[in-house]
């Protein structure tokens, strides 16, 4: 597996693990759910999806023959 590769799938397994332990902590003590849940696990895949766009366009370097 590549770098980049392995980077976007830890990435993306991080923030799954850190939403699913913050939504089954936090959900039932936070009053609003739309600022105390959903705004920071959407922040959190907001993060995932920009660096998931940035390594996928980071250009591989030329090899010469």
């Amino acid at each position: 597996m590549e770098f980049k590769t392995a980077a976007v799938v830890a990435c993306w397994i991080s923030i799954a693990v850190i939403a699913s332990v913050y939504m089954i902590v936090f959900a039932g003590s936070i009053g609003d759910v739309l600022f105390g849940v959903f705004l920071p696990v959407g922040a959190l895949v907001f993060v995932a999806v920009l660096l998931t766009v940035y390594v996928a366009s980071v250009s591989k370097p030329q090899q010469t023959v």
